[in-house]
């Protein structure tokens, strides 16, 4: 017998309508069932709307499905783990929310304030080789804290696509250290200390996400003119308006690079880095080999440092994290300089460059690495 609680439970769906010209009739049919419009969605034509139950969906789909197409509003997580257990590598607990800022001594790494991951892919090499040119680069995440010494004369603009914040502050962190990676300018340098950073919070303070929110902010992004988003999350899910999303991005000229995700086995690249459009990148350790927990593939374009990697944390303070969801940054950065360096280049351009010059890992294979490790210095010379 049903759960009759489970089948009243209301749900938010993705609706796409054939012809824009019939949006009265979708305000029209929700209010029929009961249902309503939360928020509009330009980028695809499309509305986050809520229905009293998933009987309401499946009659609105039935009833209206040559005006209309519901699908889900997809679940992402982020790529990120709090720690890692050494009885198993594949595992990592659920990552707590943080309620207080953490702020800890810059991590020790040598003369420079560098991160080991940074400095594996030669980005202090080409500092003083980098033009005035300052590339925008888009993060989409837990948002970032905007008062952080080392990011905020870099962040330029920010919002939050969450219903319950205005502001993109970040209440848990990642996105903070997704930022310093990519772009610190203070006690700890990132790969381009002159990015300008453009940020949208769409994860919340128990780091989950909605493909509705990720859709805003990539509309948003896109008003912006960034030239390259970084996207450290991941869903094992996809679905047609994920997919025309991604198309639509791409097509705009835009580089995407997106976590493979931490499934840590073989085939197991997550979306949207499974997207052929997205650059896929995996995670590797201070010896070059391949993370435990790292996600691997056919799709993966690149491997990059994604282990104990030092960068910006809430409250003004440094933490080291891992998770493919910091090697993905580390070929962001690597975009961001390739731009100011030679210019405007397209998609396919800049990752032609990458694959050039990228240095194939001897203790990885193909699945593992894609073309390889990206080292900037090989490029900018």
């Amino acid at each position: 017998m049903e759960d009759d609680s489970l089948l009243k439970k209301e749900v938010r769906k993705i609706v796409t309508l054939k012809n824009n010209d019939d949006v009265m009739f979708l305000k029209k049919s929700l209010e029929n069932l009961g249902g309503k419009i939360i928020k509009q969605l330009p980028l695809i034509d499309g509305y986050l709307c809520e229905f009293p139950d998933e009987n309401n969906v499946a009659l609105a789909a039935r009833n209206e499905k040559d005006k209309l197409e519901i699908e889900d509003d997809l679940e992402f997580k982020l790529c990120f783990l709090s720690w890692l257990p050494f009885f198993n590598p594949y595992f990592a607990f659920p990552v707590k929310p943080i309620n207080k800022p953490i702020s800890k001594p810059i991590p020790s790494q040598g003369s420079s304030k560098t991160g080991w991951g940074i400095n594996r892919i030669g980005a202090p090499a080409v500092w003083n080789k980098l033009n005035k040119k300052r590339v925008r680069v888009g993060i989409i995440d837990t948002g970032i804290d905007y008062n952080h010494p080392d990011l905020a004369n870099n962040i330029k603009g920010g919002i939050s696509t969450l219903d319950e914040h205005h502001q993109f502050m970040d209440d848990y962190g990642h996105g903070t250290h997704v930022a310093g990676i990519i772009g610190s300018s203070g006690n700890m340098i990132g790969i381009n200390p002159y990015v300008d950073i453009y940020a949208v919070k769409a994860f919340d303070k128990k780091g989950k996400g909605n493909l509705s929110d990720i859709i805003e902010g990539l509309d948003w992004l896109l008003r912006r003119q960034v030239d390259v988003i970084n996207m450290s999350f991941s869903t094992e899910e996809t679905n047609d308006t994920f997919y025309r999303v991604i198309e639509k991005v791409y097509a705009s000229g835009i580089v995407m690079v997106g976590a493979a995700g931490n499934d840590g086995k073989k085939n197991s690249v997550n979306y949207p880095a499974r997207f052929s459009h997205v650059l896929a990148v995996s995670a590797t350790d201070r010896n070059d080999n391949l993370a435990s927990f790292s996600s691997t593939g056919p799709e993966i374009n690149f491997c990059a440092p994604g282990l104990d990697i030092p960068s910006a944390w809430i409250g003004g303070g440094y933490e080291e994290k891992s998770g493919t969801s910091f090697a993905a940054p580390h070929i962001t950065g690597t975009v961001v300089d390739i731009i100011n360096y030679f210019g405007s280049l397209n998609p396919s351009e800049i990752r032609n460059i990458m694959v050039q010059n990228a240095v194939r890992l001897t203790k990885l294979n193909g699945e593992q690495q894609g073309a390889g490790l990206v080292e900037i210095s090989r490029i900018i010379k």
